[in-house]
């Protein structure tokens, strides 16, 4: 456990670098609107992308897994930690992950997660958002992982701003997201 522990916080500390900037251009376009997408989510039920919009839009993060990638829990337990401040603006964070339903209901109960977490077990909705990483075999674990990326969508689904990085260790921290959105006001 204290194993675990320590690399989460190391990876927290990644997260905090004040230089971050992104540095793929993969995914959709700001600008784009992106189609319809749903998934199961944690619970099982299937959920639209449209639906689970706040006021403002959807701070929309796709990762690899919350069950066994360090970089990606600590992302997601990140964002947990200023969901108030990002509902506060209007927008709600939703995730899309290669994870199975189970793994998803795992992780959200083990972190006390309280958004909105879509599975993508085949990676559909990944290849959907030409985001799979192209340095991953296709004979890997979906046929691929997703480069990771968060799209600020607008309530119609319009990408507002794309925040990434081609390194699958290099995320955005949680404060630049809170950022981002302060800077689309």
């Amino acid at each position: 456990m204290r194993f675990v522990s320590g690399i989460v916080a190391a990876v927290a500390l990644a997260f905090g670098a004040s230089a971050w900037a992104q540095s793929h251009n993969f995914g959709p376009a700001v600008g784009a609107t992106l189609s319809a997408i749903s998934a199961p989510d944690q619970t099982g039920a299937t959920r639209s992308l449209a639906s689970l919009s706040g006021e403002n839009g959807t701070v929309l993060l796709v990762t690899r897994a919350a069950d066994w990638c360090p970089y990606c829990q600590a992302q997601m337990i990140g964002l947990e930690g200023v969901r108030a401040e990002i509902e506060q603006r209007g927008y709600n964070i939703v995730t899309i992950s290669t994870d199975t339903v189970e793994e998803l209901a795992r992780f959200q109960r083990r972190r006390n997660i309280g958004y909105t977490m879509l599975s993508d077990e085949q990676a559909q909705i990944v290849r959907q958002l030409d985001l799979l990483d192209p340095t991953q075999p296709p004979n890997r674990r979906h046929n691929g992982l997703p480069v990771p990326t968060i799209l600020i969508l607008s309530p119609q689904d319009r990408v507002l701003a794309k925040l990434g990085d081609a390194n699958f260790r290099v995320r955005p921290a949680p404060e630049v997201v809170v950022a981002t959105l302060d800077g689309l006001r």
